[in-house]
């Protein structure tokens, strides 16, 4: 691994705190009882793009909300072996929420049950930080005020980017059912089971985890990060290996080392992942214009 002094430091699991929740709400559902219960339904739409041969838009009222904006993307197929979860397709979507009258709901995730592309349907679960309360034992549920930018399916776990704080980390077999008028109104919740927490050495720009997404042909699994930056910002994409046949992140004395850092110095990145040993990123270039895909092949200047 690489000293070059960013780290990730392993934050205490929440486990109880969630046990006491799933105690309160009737237990468990997990990632299979949203599925079974999904509400919405997508409409296949035209590419926009000459290269895409699939789209779809949200429904009316997602696709006009001007409050929610769709983040991070996952799939199934970064999940496992396999392109399903119980026989289905499934597309997970982050969004974050901008603040009405000073507050935010926080990040939600749509599951989208790709199965049929012609008639996708899905259900938003709001993501939570479980807290306990410093007068009485009870639990609170905190929003989770993140960018979302990048989100990662990895086994049961999802990775979800947090710009200056590192990653968290959810549970999928954790969702919850909340009955009556759910919560915020959102009928399932999926609480935060633990964090990556960034760690910068002296005199290393804070790196700022604007996305996150997954390599699976590597040799060790691994988590690809990187930073949105523009105006000089830094602008780095990095590499950490999971933990093998694990899906959490290989840790030596509670921290996890970047096995590399790439200062390409391009700006307005939005993702990236890499495949073999070549990254594919891409970046934006305002809300009126195209963006681009780039492509750096080991040993070679972008493309």
């Amino acid at each position: 691994m690489t000293d070059n002094g960013l780290r990730l430091q392993d934050q205490p699991d929440r486990g109880e705190l969630i046990a006491d929740l799933a105690d309160r709400f009737g237990g468990r559902v997990g990632i299979h009882g949203v599925l079974d219960d999904l509400n919405r339904q997508a409409i296949q739409a035209k590419p926009p793009a000459k290269a895409a041969d699939y789209a779809f838009t949200w429904s009316e009222g997602d696709n006009n909300t001007t409050q929610w904006w769709p983040q991070g993307i996952t799939t199934s197929a970064d999940a496992g072996d396999v392109d399903e979860i119980a026989g289905r397709r499934v597309l997970m979507v982050g969004w974050y929420a901008t603040k009405v009258e000073g507050r935010t709901p926080g990040t939600r995730l749509s599951v989208v049950d790709m199965s049929d592309p012609a008639e996708p349907t899905y259900r938003h679960v709001l993501l939570i930080e479980p807290r306990a309360s410093p007068n009485t034992d009870a639990v609170t549920m905190e929003p989770v005020p993140v960018h979302a930018g990048g989100i990662l399916w990895y086994g049961s776990s999802l990775l979800v980017a947090d710009t200056r704080g590192g990653v968290r980390v959810f549970d999928l077999d954790d969702c919850l059912r909340i009955e009556g008028e759910g919560h915020d109104g959102y009928r399932y919740v999926l609480p935060q089971r633990t964090s990556y927490k960034t760690v910068n050495g002296d005199g290393f720009q804070p790196f700022r985890f604007s996305f996150v997404s997954l390599d699976r042909t590597a040799r060790e699994h691994q988590m690809i990060a990187g930073e949105y930056g523009i105006d000089g910002a830094t602008t780095r994409l990095v590499r950490f290996a999971f933990e093998p046949g694990e899906p959490r992140l290989a840790m030596r004395g509670g921290f996890s080392s970047p096995l590399e850092v790439v200062t390409d110095k391009l700006e307005h990145m939005q993702g990236a992942t890499a495949v073999n040993g070549t990254y594919y990123i891409s970046t934006s270039r305002g809300r009126l214009r195209g963006g681009s895909m780039w492509v750096r092949r080991p040993g070679q200047a972008l493309q």
